[in-house]
């Protein structure tokens, strides 16, 4: 009886401290965002200038993610002038002392704690998968969660002195459509 309770003891604290949780999906280094970006689309979203540049970059951030970026930053002459950014990071399992944070745990926490701000009513993707979107100081946001993958769109302000630029709820749609057709080709 006694080893019984110790068996179920330390099986009940294993599974407490995390040692059951759900295995990582999505390995290091992440998908290339730029494979997953709808160019020519964020290349209208820039302006399409004649000096329009598409590029990876590497990401890292705070949370110790692994992370990708692919920009298009516009050109000169550029009709709108809005720089797109799209970045696809991995979060994997990670051990702590005797505690194990699964990588699907520790993209919830950044998936969540980087919510951007949004009062409008909530847009979904055509498929009907609701990414989290919003502004954060004019800059529109759109992420969306795959176990342990964050996809994010960034649209960034127009300059002042550009012909054409999206209003606000507009860069927000823009940044919503570019992360559900990612996320699509994921």
């Amino acid at each position: 009886m006694f080893l019984l309770a110790l068996v179920g003891g330390g099986a009940g604290a294993a599974y407490v401290l995390g040692w059951f949780g759900p295995e990582d999906v999505h390995a290091a280094p992440p998908p290339a965002p730029c494979d997953l970006f709808d160019a020519d689309a964020a290349g209208e979203i820039a302006g399409n200038g004649p000096n329009l540049e598409v590029f990876d970059a590497e990401y890292d951030y705070v949370f110790d993610a692994r992370g990708l970026e692919c920009v298009a930053h516009p050109g000169a002459e550029a009709a709108s002038g809005h720089e797109v950014r799209m970045r696809s990071l991995v979060f994997a399992s990670e051990t702590i002392g005797i505690r194990r944070e699964s990588g699907a745990e520790r993209a919830t926490s950044y998936f969540y704690g980087t919510r951007p701000a949004w009062t409008g009513d909530p847009l979904t993707c055509a498929n009907g998968r609701q990414p989290l979107s919003g502004t954060d100081g004019g800059l529109a946001r759109a992420q969306y969660r795959l176990d342990n993958l964050v996809l994010e769109v960034e649209v960034h302000p127009a300059d002042a002195d550009v012909e054409e630029a999206l209003d606000e709820p507009g860069r927000v749609q823009a940044a919503v459509d570019l992360v559900c057709d990612a996320v699509d080709d994921v």
